[in-house]
């Protein structure tokens, strides 16, 4: 991830890449470079917008519009007067200001404190300060964030009375990260996991109730995520094991984590193009992933004539997927179809 600035030239906004010096693309809500392929992280702009395009010498051009409130903040208009402990005022130029306006101005900031700026929203602010919080801790992106907090001030505005705010956020989360087309989805229980980390009481069972009791105030029309969705994480997951490279070392595979990785994509996907789709329902796809993952590196090992590397305990510890929950997928399902593939090979 990186950071480029925007630059505009009459009246136009060139975003460009600041390796290849590429042109900039939208795709996935991301944006990347059409070159080189680098994930463009943040932009930065000029927040303030002058009438007058002066020389800033210039006492003419001193209005500016201040940029509103955020979705997911309760402050105001948004806008603030100096730093927080700035004891003396300055002009756009950098210069102090008089006397009289240095009074002015510090009776507007003592006035316009974070109480004020809160008053009547002290809900809102405490439940968007909860929904920083677990975006930065699941690493969600803005969309995400941005999503949850609309899809919230929307369902308080219908509601006369929430049952709770904080399981009601969190299935905000849960409906923002289903609508975004992402190749990394969260499930509903790690979102419950990383409310119960900060204190929360918040379970799977009640997201779901809060889902059911104010789905009708959202257009639900998202479609259910399936295992090819979860399996490029949760094989990076695996590969990331810390015991990885000592079970490649003890099992003479002279594969490296990278040719390993590879091998289990293009593995599992021929797995998944064989699975019916039909086979798959009532099944959890993120278990069905963990499983097909341990079948996937069985396969591998009767192609090369090796020994399998993965284990249900390494693929349990880093999916946080229960070793009976693959088992039973393996030994229920998988292995009945494919069968006949592995005694072939």
């Amino acid at each position: 991830m990186i950071s480029i600035s925007q630059k505009e030239e009459n009246t136009k906004t060139f975003e460009i890449c600041p390796e290849c010096g590429g042109d900039i693309i939208i795709n996935s809500f991301e944006r990347i470079c059409n070159k080189c392929g680098l994930v463009i992280n943040e932009f930065f702009k000029e927040s303030s917008f002058i009438f007058n395009e002066n020389d800033k010498k210039s006492n003419l051009s001193k209005q500016y519009v201040s940029l509103g409130a955020r979705t997911d903040f309760i402050g105001g208009l948004g806008s603030f007067i100096d730093y927080e402990n700035s004891k003396f005022l300055k002009d756009k130029t950098g210069r102090l200001l008089p006397p009289n306006e240095q009074k002015l101005f510090r009776r507007l900031k003592k006035n316009y404190d974070q109480f004020l700026r809160i008053k009547n929203h002290e809900t809102e602010y405490r439940i968007f300060n909860i929904l920083n919080k677990i975006s930065l801790y699941l690493n969600l992106n803005k969309n995400i964030r941005n999503n949850a907090a609309y899809y919230y001030k929307k369902i308080i505005k219908s509601e006369a009375k929430v049952i709770n705010n904080i399981s009601l956020i969190a299935f905000c989360i849960f409906y923002a990260v289903r609508k975004e087309y992402h190749n990394a989805p969260i499930t509903i229980n790690e979102i419950s996991k990383a409310f119960q980390n900060y204190g929360h009481r918040v379970n799977s069972r009640l997201i779901l109730r809060d889902g059911i009791e104010y789905k009708h105030h959202l257009k639900i029309d998202s479609t259910p995520h399936k295992s090819e969705d979860y399996l490029i994480r949760l094989i990076n997951q695996v590969i990331n094991h810390k015991d990885l490279v000592e079970r490649l070392k003890k099992k003479g595979v002279f594969w490296s984590k990278r040719e390993l990785q590879n091998k289990l994509i293009i593995e599992c996907r021929e797995i998944l193009k064989i699975l019916p789709v039909r086979l798959r329902g009532g099944r959890n796809p993120f278990i069905l992933t963990g499983a097909i993952i341990y079948l996937a590196d069985k396969l591998l090992a009767k192609k090369y004539c090796q020994k399998a590397i993965l284990t249900q305990k390494i693929i349990s510890e880093v999916t946080n997927i229960a070793e009976y929950s693959i088992r039973d997928h393996y030994v229920n399902l998988l292995k009945p179809l494919f069968l006949n593939t592995l005694n072939s090979r």
